[in-house]
């Protein structure tokens, strides 16, 4: 049985007592009429509790609405005959109490929870939840991917993505079309896309915006699918986190109490954030990966070497004119050093970002991709998945992104292109990545590549500190911590 039809009648009960509590009182004629409808209101209840459980416990619950019954036909008889019933309404209200009681407590009442990502690759914000979910035997657990555009330079709607087959093989997967929301109306709909119609590179399908999907549930609620970082002042904050679908979720993920602080100075009720991690570091903490996964090409290019990942993120792409120039710098720099091979990952928006955004650098980009693939020991990441690239590379040179503070979890360096470690005196961490390396304090790629092949790192110790300071529930254990909330 659904959730929402056990709280359907749970409502239902008081009013039954209320018409009874009025027959007590009313004219005989009128009384008649009010427990007719009672009656009727009883069966009705009878009728949706057979439909929803198993015929052992309608049993159960079918001798006590019958007995309900027979009592709702005793009270008419006395009231026609002026008896009292005094005794036969206070037996009714023991009746429906114990049988509000047994429903808030039926084992075969089920949770349905949704998870309705977009973009494959950002599935990690989920997992843990999901796996949490699925093993608790009061849920009911659909993965319920969603289509999204690509937006056009003038914004309308471009290329469609439907991405469920990019999905782990272990995550069953049903067809959004197969799946009417308004119809299941399910308890708890987990969205990582915040963005709803304002997003300027990609839009989900309007049916699945916030405010349209928290039509047809009590708990609406968003996972970021990026980890927080650092923030000069709390519009700069604001600017990044006060997306759409704050208005319309019932509850938001965060990853700590300087997190929350921060979303409650920007103006977000309190009530609506919860504060328990990002499940995003359960993806690297709890990291299990079958060697199939890794593709024979890149089994072939990383062999006698140790691996570095390039991460290259959307931002400075917006900001900075020279960037494919510096990028292809980079890749070659990196891919001149024996001993080394590089992983290049773009981010999954980066191409059509450059399409939507930057129409005029997709020729460039196009070379530096096919310099990459045509080399000896450059891989191009564009799998679904972080996690390959993760577990294969010694170390890592990033963009300040979100993939570069949830790498930082599994020890490993990490030499960041933008920003300084002084900057942290000037900020607010929710996640205090400033105990990496910088560019920009100096440190050079050659000397971070030199660094992997010597297999030192001075810092290491001071980045799983910080690391430690900066959230809650780093053990790996976010996701059923979430979870358990959820369902609380």
């Amino acid at each position: 049985m659904r959730k929402y039809i056990r709280d359907q009648v749970i409502e239902l009960l008081p009013t039954v007592l209320e018409g009874i509590a009025y027959a007590k009182n009313a004219q005989s004629q009128q009384a008649k009429a009010v427990l007719s409808d009672c009656y009727a209101a009883v069966v009705s209840i009878s009728e949706g509790l057979e439909a929803g459980l198993s015929e052992i416990r309608f049993h159960f619950y079918s001798n006590l609405l019958n007995k309900i019954l027979d009592i709702l036909e005793e009270i008419n008889e006395n009231i026609q005959t002026s008896n009292s019933v005094e005794e036969l309404t206070s037996k009714a209200e023991e009746l429906f109490g114990l049988l509000e009681k047994h429903l808030l407590d039926e084992s075969e009442v089920k949770i349905e929870v949704v998870f309705m990502p977009y973009k494959a690759s950002m599935w990690d914000c989920f997992e843990s939840i999901w796996q949490a979910a699925k093993n608790d035997e009061r849920c009911e657990v659909t993965v319920v991917p969603i289509p999204y555009y690509d937006r056009n330079p003038d914004l309308s709607l471009g290329e469609y993505h439907y991405e469920k087959n990019d999905y782990p093989q272990y995550v069953p997967i049903v067809d959004y079309q197969e799946y009417d929301v308004s119809a299941r109306r399910p308890d708890v709909i987990y969205i990582h896309n915040p963005y709803d119609q304002y997003n300027r590179v990609t839009t989900v399908h309007p049916h699945f915006y916030s405010y349209n999907l928290k039509q047809f549930t009590d708990m609406l609620i968003y996972v970021p699918y990026f980890i927080s970082g650092a923030y000069v002042n709390t519009d700069a904050f604001a600017d990044k986190h006060l997306t759409s679908c704050v208005k319309s979720v019932d509850k938001i993920i965060v990853q700590s109490e300087t997190h929350k602080k921060l979303y409650i100075e920007s103006g977000v009720e309190e009530q609506k954030l919860l504060a328990l991690g990002s499940p995003k570091i359960d993806a690297i903490v709890n990291l299990e990966l079958d060697s199939t996964s890794i593709p024979e090409e890149w089994s072939r290019k990383l062999e006698n070497k140790k691996a570095i990942i390039l991460n290259s993120s959307i931002g400075p792409l917006l900001n900075d004119p020279n960037y494919l120039t510096k990028l292809k710098m980079r890749i070659s720099e990196i891919l001149a050093f024996e001993g080394l091979a590089l992983i290049w990952r773009p981010h999954p928006l980066l191409a059509t970002t450059i399409t939507s955004m930057r129409p005029t650098w997709q020729d460039e980009y196009k070379e530096i991709l096919q310099l990459v693939e045509n080399s000896s020991n450059g891989i191009l990441d564009l799998s679904s998945s972080t996690i390959p690239a993760t577990v294969v590379s010694a170390g890592m040179i990033s963009d300040l992104s979100s993939w570069a503070r949830q790498y930082i979890a599994t020890g490993k360096p990490v030499l960041l292109l933008n920003g300084k470690s002084e900057m942290k005196k000037d900020r607010t961490c929710v996640f205090d990545h400033f105990s990496c390396y910088f560019i920009y304090d100096g440190f050079s790629i050659e000397e971070f590549c030199q660094m992997i092949l010597n297999g030192t790192d001075v810092k290491k110790e001071a980045r799983m500190r910080d690391l430690v300071n900066s959230g809650i529930n780093i053990d790996g254990t976010c996701g059923q911590k979430i979870h358990n909330s959820i369902v609380s």
